[in-house]
């Protein structure tokens, strides 16, 4: 064996680390980065008709099916059971994250992603608030559908608007005494 021995190099040609990618651009990148993900919501019909006909059959379904038999009439149990058919929708509309982010990775985008320079955390930022553009969607055609079925809010504005805001925001919350506690 032998051994090869090279003159050392001067420190000039030593590659310069990288530069780090500040707030305004990251958040840049991250918005980008959503605007992808909202247009992929418009472009698949599968995703668009689960967000929007979804919370619709789960209204008509529990309110004419099993409102008339549990409460005794559908408008109280539409008072009662909307509540929690619209974190039931948000928690479904989680979905599309997961499914989203596994195609993402298996068609190699997420490596595509890495060659870019842009901040490590933005595809998964871009995620997340695309998603939240999905709750948001989701929980403004359950409380639309429910206000022609009949739903009223009977407590002041700022207490349904908090409940909303935390669907949207955060539904892994959503079972948490917390949020209920918002209804």
């Amino acid at each position: 064996m032998t051994t090869a021995l090279f003159p050392a190099q001067p420190s000039s040609a030593l590659p310069s680390p990288a530069r780090r990618i500040s707030l305004a651009v990251s958040l840049r990148n991250t918005f980008t980065l959503t605007w992808r993900s909202v247009l992929k919501i418009r472009t698949n019909m599968e995703d668009l008709l689960g967000l929007s006909l979804q919370p619709i059959m789960y209204l008509l379904l529990f309110t004419y099916v099993f409102g008339g038999a549990i409460a005794g009439g559908t408008h109280q149990y539409l008072q009662f059971s909307l509540p929690g058919i619209l974190v039931l929708s948000v928690v479904f509309a989680t979905l599309g994250t997961g499914v989203m982010l596994n195609q993402d990775i298996t068609t190699g985008v997420f490596d595509r992603f890495r060659s870019l320079p842009i901040a490590r955390w933005a595809p998964l930022g871009g995620a997340v608030l695309g998603d939240m553009v999905r709750y948001c969607i989701s929980v403004a055609v359950t409380l639309g559908f429910g206000m022609i079925l009949g739903f009223r809010i009977e407590t002041s504005p700022r207490r349904p608007r908090a409940a909303c805001c935390c669907c949207c925001s955060r539904p892994p919350c959503a079972g948490s005494p917390r949020c209920s506690a918002c209804w």
